[in-house]
């Protein structure tokens, strides 16, 4: 029965491998039509003799930089095809890669190409090991289970590597965020306008705080572009999804909406996360008791019970020892 268990497995296992390599070859074989069909374009339209004529000097400057810049180029094509699989889980995948400071134009597909492609690489040449290796039967099961954990450790590494990017960076935002609320009432108070102030700052935090310093500026540059402000706070409020920017964006917004005075609005701003900071404190001290638990039973209580228990039980054992 377990003869008969293990065939079947190996044959579902087998179908499936040989269904995956042909949805590969089919997306090669798609990309390589697609390939020509430009080709003949370029041809037809006459762009084709320009594209060669710039792509020879860079084959001549460095052999190394050009297949690196080819290696990307198909990394990010096949990326692209299978970004369109994952369909709606592509907008997420863009926003956490935004957060984590990935903005490329490449970023989402290389991410596709990282987290389905490469596990299904590893699968397959897996399999092909298995079967060389090991005789059919029990014996494969081991070793396949191996390969299928290779497999889904490349596939989360790769989510776990940009949450773990994204929440060290927005915590190097968050502790820069008070930074920022100093800087504007001060440039506000001087005189400064919202965006003036907005610009002014950045430029001072760029040194000390580059990942804040390119959001605000961004945030600034997307108001002058398109003098959509509301947008512009939606969209850094998008980017960087912190309860401190948001509420940032919120009260520009209001200041924008009813005309309250920039400078009174950032003073009151910072009036609440100085209370919200303090807040936060006051938690972490009221914690402190409960975090102390678990050392003081484990390493501090052994101790004490040895110092007053110790004299006792070896005077019970002296006792003991000499018959009394």
């Amino acid at each position: 029965m377990s003869d008969i268990l293990t065939q079947t497995v190996f044959w579902l296992a087998l179908g499936g491998l040989l269904l995956s390599m042909m949805g590969i070859a089919a997306l090669f074989q798609s990309e390589r039509e697609r390939v020509r069909l430009s080709k003949r374009l370029e041809r037809a339209t006459g762009t084709g003799s320009f594209s060669r004529t710039t792509s020879a000097p860079q084959r001549q400057g460095g052999s190394l930089a050009y297949h690196l810049g080819k290696l990307r180029r198909v990394v990010a094509r096949m990326g692209e095809s299978v970004s369109v699989v994952l369909g709606g889980e592509a907008s997420d995948a863009a926003a956490d890669l935004s957060s984590a400071g990935y903005r490329g134009r490449d970023a989402l597909l290389i991410y596709a190409f990282l987290k389905t492609v490469v596990p299904l690489v590893a699968v397959v040449a897996g399999v092909i090991w298995v079967l060389m290796t090991k005789p059919l039967g029990i014996a494969m099961v081991m070793p396949g289970a191996g390969v299928i954990a290779v497999a889904l450790t490349l596939s989360k590494g790769v989510d776990f590597f940009v949450d773990q990017r994204r929440k060290e960076r927005l915590g190097r935002i968050r502790r820069s965020f008070p930074d920022l609320l100093e800087l504007l009432v001060i440039s506000s108070e001087a005189g400064l306008g919202p965006q003036p102030a907005l610009h002014r700052v950045a430029a001072e935090l760029a040194t000390n705080s580059p990942e804040l310093a390119q959001e605000i500026l961004q945030m600034v540059s997307e108001m002058q572009m398109t003098n959509d402000r509301r947008a512009a706070y939606e969209k850094l409020g998008v980017r960087v999804p912190l309860p401190e920017i948001g509420v940032f964006t919120q009260t520009l917004d209001q200041s924008d909406i009813y005309g309250t005075p920039f400078s009174r609005a950032m003073r009151t701003l910072i009036d609440e996360q100085r209370a919200n900071r303090l807040m936060a404190v006051e938690e972490k001290a009221a914690r402190l008791p409960v975090l102390m638990t678990l050392p003081l039973i484990f390493c501090i209580m052994p101790a004490v019970f040895v110092v007053l228990v110790g004299p006792a039980a070896l005077s019970v054992i002296d006792n003991i020892l000499n018959g009394g």
